[in-house]
């Protein structure tokens, strides 16, 4: 059993909510190219859930972005 209040384990859990909510998260990039290097660093299904996110949030440009890593992930590798 938890030593922590019930309030607090809210409290924590709403912060972290917030932190990750996409409108938060996007303050953190001073530009679109800072987040698109971000978004790289995702694997097909971690960019699957971030755009979901992001919709979900209405943060239809950063989404565009997301769909536009996405894209050059799933595309096939040319060999020679």
């Amino acid at each position: 059993m938890s030593n922590y209040s019930k309030e607090y384990l809210k409290a924590l859990e709403e912060s972290y909510v917030n932190l990750v909510r996409p409108s938060s998260l996007i303050e953190y990039f001073k530009d679109d190219v800072e987040f698109k290097e971000w978004a790289e660093l995702g694997s097909i299904l971690d960019l699957r859930a971030c755009l979901r996110a992001f919709e979900k949030d209405e943060q239809f440009h950063h989404c565009a972005i997301i769909k536009e890593v996405l894209t050059s992930k799933m595309a096939p590798v040319k060999l020679g």
